[in-house]
């Protein structure tokens, strides 16, 4: 078959089934080859790289080619598009990009192996630690705790909970011959992400202690029912004791949420140890009541009477009086940490009465006075070494040799000093040579620093800044040159960044910031430094327009008198390009960006391509508009301009949601995030914030409302990460629709009022319009006529004659929602007649969300117009195309208006199944139902199902969970019906109303 598939090389298509001329690829005989039907596949090859392309349809609608390649026996696919759009430069880009996709993969497999070795077996314990701690009577209650399922280990920080669980964990393995069969898992806070810590969980219950490669299932699907999820997590588990230590570190609801399942669920062969500083924010009432919980707290874990005469012999080899030993107890409470401290001074006093005395004070104040008496011990060298590295939050050998100017051999010993005396020093990577400080310790070691001489801290800042940037670590470089005072040489660090700060990383926030700590003076001297700050300001949204304006008016008068080749004409040209896009003047950008593209040098490429986008992107008609966008994205990504690919790839998911095209959004914005490199759940990377919210926008649209929400968070975390104001405001505005959903109208219009403060700094006209189209949303959600058309009003967008003398296609969010308020107030006959140029429009230039909301809009005013046939057929033609990809919430957010019209029409075949589905979505999602009956939503699914007769099976297979899933469910809705079947669950259903 292989010497059959149709083959691409050196830009000519050969079939060899077929006895033709090969087929060069651009030409027209190309694309009529690539959009037949019966061609689906063809094997492209290229000295980038060579991949096999299949042509896929989604169950929804669609054609696109997708390139897969397969090594070292993984398979990778990338997205590539369209037929009409596969050209001889996209083959060789995607085939570039999947051979460096698996090079880069290869080459960093150890960190990734170091963290999770690291997070699934406890902390190394020393000899010495391991024979002082050993407390028999607290190892043999952990034994004793596996006659339950589940066993909580709660204290303040410094009671030994690690150390302790440590041990047990070793002395298990010995006791039972088979390490396999417990599991350990450390959080830290990156792991207060759902799918990063049900991934790290799914890993610790299995054999492989973090050296299998296998990536967990949770990763590809963060979006799970949690039943499904905890089905994954468990299966292929050979641990029959798991420890999480740490908890206290996650703050997730959702993660919460499903370790509350776990445990109510645990399989009778699995024993679970939650070790945090807190008590997990869990429903274990029951446990304690029928003592199915085993707990071990801080009075449990401290040290008392003899453990404390033992504890210090060891620690500092004297012996007590039993005053001072009683007086010790009472100041520590059995605190080990304190403890231990109290021994590090008393090593080689005499005079222990003294010390003891001048022991008082919270756990701050005893830290900080014993870690003056730790310090003051140290040899000269050794306290100059601690001073000097206090800053430094983590660093190598190489970078202290750098810093304090002496040999690696110097650096080493006196590590070895510190490490042979405990004195605070936590190493992070022995490989790598990587230290750090405890917290507290540290804390201590800065303030001191401060009482010395500002230059001698300068010079350490300056020389730390000398290394970071020899090592291309430029951000480091800026900031401790700037903690320097040293402006000039921060300005020239940040002059070597700034461009890939905007458009390779899309972090405008983090380059503001920087520099503002510059003096003006700095500033105003440096014509690419005043470039740098006045594009950081306007994609901020820092300033108003106007002072934007303002500083790009004396950019322009300095470039006039003196010369800098890294300013021209054309930087002057874009910026104002810009300027008139944030006002929505179209005609402007367009004129502008065309005459920056012919003023800017070729080598400023990455500034060239966004300015390509901004002008491709204003096309009216989708098409041309999907190719100016394609384009400009695929040559972003080729340049590095990440932040112009990420809001081009988003531009362009949009057109073609506004095309109705919602599997191709889809797949567009997940190949996105594949290219900037956000390739699980975890990876954070603030230019793909506009990516999230235009996922977040898409997940609405197919109602699918937990995963936009959890994208919407995500991309507002990012934005404000990055600092771009068009990301944040986004974010707010679907958020609040989100919110509006989940009827949490507090939280929906904080962020309106987000939107509000953050817009207002930057004084934009179309941002004040955007907001308020979502503030009148919100209110329609709410069922606040009265404040929906406050909300127009203060856009000058309530009554018809203002959109008179404006396209139809201008503004179509605010004349739905004008219409929105004619429906309210009865108006039919105008509202019909107001949609209809829209309707003519949208249908015209392909704007299908438009034109279907418009449609239904008006279908309802022909139903309250007792017109109920026009209704039906405007209905039927609106679901016919709904159907095709699935559109539901932009049908659920008219609410009660279309809900009772679809009751009351008769819609048949396919269009009148698709309008009873949208009726069933109704009623699943309102929330009155749901505070009556105290279901959740996936219990009222199993409900629904329930009262059509379907067995545990069919009911399995229609929510694709596991049998024993539906029979918890049933369980559950017995319970809370107060029935002992399900068909009095059902009954009574049927009587409170709910079904």
């Amino acid at each position: 078959m292989a010497g059959k598939t149709p083959r691409v090389e050196h830009e000519f298509l050969v079939v060899p089934t077929e006895k033709r001329a090969p087929v060069r690829i651009g030409s027209r005989q190309w694309y009529a080859w690539l959009s037949a039907e019966e061609n689906t596949s063809f094997f492209f090859t290229h000295e980038s790289g060579s991949f096999t392309a299949r042509k896929e349809q989604k169950l929804r609608g669609g054609r696109y080619w997708i390139a897969y390649r397969s090594q070292a026996g993984k398979l990778s696919k990338m997205y590539i598009g369209r037929s009409e759009n596969v050209t001889a430069e996209l083959l060789s880009e995607v085939a570039a990009r999947l051979t460096q996709q698996k090079t880069s993969v290869d080459q960093q497999p150890l960190p990734s192996l170091a963290l999770k070795t690291a997070s699934l077996t406890p902390p190394a314990l020393s000899g010495r630690a391991a024979t002082l701690l050993e407390r028999a009577h607290l190892l043999t209650r952990l034994d004793e705790s596996l006659r339950v399922k589940l066993t909580l280990v709660t204290a303040p920080a410094g009671f030994g909970k690690t150390t302790l669980l440590g041990m047990w964990y070793r002395r298990y393995q010995r006791q039972r011959g088979n390490a396999q069969s417990i599991g350990w898992l450390s959080l830290t806070e990156r792991d207060n992400d759902p799918v990063r810590y049900w991934s790290m969980l799914w890993r610790a219950l299995r054999q492989d202690d973090g050296r299998d490669s296998t990536v967990a299932p949770i990763a590809s699907t963060p979006q799970m029912s949690i039943e499904h999820l905890l089905s994954v997590v468990l299966t292929g588990r050979h641990r029959r004791v798991l420890i999480i230590d740490d908890y206290h570190l996650i703050s997730d609801p959702r993660i919460h949420e499903g370790m509350e399942y776990l445990q109510a669920s645990l399989p009778s062969d699995l024993h679970l140890i939650i070790s945090s500083r807190s008590e997990p924010p869990l429903m274990i009432a029951r446990q304690r009541v029928y003592g199915d919980l085993c707990e071990l707290r801080a009075s449990d874990l401290k040290l008392t009477g003899g453990e404390i005469d033992r504890f210090l012999k060891d620690v500092s080899g004297i012996t007590l009086s039993n005053a001072e030993r009683t007086f010790l107890e009472q100041r520590t409470e059995g605190w080990i940490a304190g403890l231990s401290l109290v021994g590090r001074v008393l090593q080689g006093q005499q005079d222990t009465q003294t010390v003891l005395a001048q022991f008082r004070g919270d756990q701050r104040e005893l830290f900080s006075y014993f870690a003056e008496e730790v310090f003051v011990r140290q040899p000269q060298e050794v306290q100059h070494f601690l001073l000097f590295t206090a800053p430094l939050p983590v660093w190598t050998v190489e970078l202290c040799a750098a810093v304090l100017r002496k040999s690696e051999c110097e650096i080493r010993n006196i590590l070895m000093t510190l490490e042979g005396d405990n004195v605070f020093l936590i190493p992070l990577d022995r490989q790598q040579g990587g230290y750090r400080y405890h917290p507290l310790f540290a804390e201590f070691l800065q303030e001191k620093l401060m009482q010395r001489n500002h230059e001698e801290r300068a010079a350490l800042q300056r020389r730390a800044a000398t290394w970071y940037a020899q090592q291309g670590m430029y951000d480091e470089a800026i900031e401790y040159t700037l903690a320097a005072h040293d402006p000039q040489e921060a300005g020239h660090l940040i002059e070597r960044i700034g461009e890939e700060l905007i458009w390779r990383r899309g972090e405008v926030g983090q380059l503001l910031a920087w520099l503002r700590q510059l003096p003006e003076a700095s500033r105003a001297q440096n014509l690419y430094l005043q470039l740098l700050n006045a594009w950081a300001l306007l994609l901020g949204g820092n300033e108003g327009i106007e002072q934007v304006e303002g500083l790009v008016s004396v950019l322009e008068s300095q470039l006039t008198r003196e010369a800098d080749t890294r300013v021209s004409r054309g930087d002057i040209t874009a910026l104002r390009a810009r300027i008139a896009a944030f006002r929505n003047d179209v005609l402007q950008v367009i004129s502008l960006g065309q005459q920056a593209l012919h003023e800017l040098p070729q080598e400023r490429a990455l500034l060239r391509v966004d300015v390509a986008f901004s002008v491709g992107g204003l096309h009216l008609e989708p098409d041309e508009r999907y190719r100016q966008l394609s384009q400009a994205w695929h040559l972003s990504l080729a340049l590095g301009n990440l932040r112009t690919a990420m809001f081009a790839s988003r531009y362009l998911a949009q057109t073609c949601l506004m095309q109705g095209r919602l599997d191709e959004a889809a797949a567009i914005l997940q190949q996105a995030l594949h290219n900037a490199g956000a390739h699980d759940a975890w990876t954070r990377v603030p230019a793909t914030g506009i990516v999230h919210i235009g996922l977040a926008e898409l997940l609405y649209e197919c109602n699918d409302i937990e995963a936009a929400l959890y994208h919407a968070r995500l991309g507002m975390q990012l934005g404000e990460q990055s600092g771009e104001i068009k990301v944040i405001l986004a974010g707010c505005c679907i958020l609040a629709h989100i919110f509006a959903v989940k009827r949490d109208f507090e939280q929906g219009w904080q962020q309106v009022s987000k939107a509000h403060q953050v817009a207002s700094l930057g004084r934009v006209p179309w941002l004040r319009e955007y907001i308020a189209s979502s503030a009148s949303h919100l209110a329609w959600q709410q069922g606040d006529a009265i404040a929906a058309k406050r909300a127009l009003q203060a856009i000058d967008s309530d009554c018809v004659e203002v959109f008179e003398q404006r396209p139809p296609l201008e503004q179509p969010i605010e004349r739905l929602l004008l219409a929105r308020l004619l429906l309210e107030e009865g108006r039919y006959q105008l509202l019909v007649t107001f949609l209809a140029p829209l309707v003519t429009e949208a249908r015209r230039w392909k704007h299908l969300n438009t034109l279907l909301s418009a449609q239904t809009l008006q279908a309802i005013a022909h139903y309250g117009l007792h017109q109920p046939r026009q209704a039906a057929q405007i209905m039927s033609e609106v679901l016919s195309l709904a159907q095709q990809q699935g559109w539901i919430r932009l049908f659920l957010d008219i609410g009660s208006p279309l809900q009772k019209m679809l009751e009351r029409i008769e819609i048949t075949g396919r269009t009148g199944e698709y309008a009873q589905r949208l009726l069933t979505a109704f009623h699943t999602s309102d929330p009155a139902e749901k505070d009556r009956s105290g279901l959740s939503e996936r219990e009222i699914e199993v409900l629904q199902l329930l009262a059509t007769g379907l067995s545990n099976q069919e009911i399995a297979d229609a929510l694709v969970v596991a049998v024993s899933t539906v029979k918890a469910h049933v369980k559950h809705l017995c319970q809370k019906l107060d029935a002992r079947n399900r068909l009095q669950a059902v009954a009574q259903a049927r009587t409170r109303g709910l079904l």
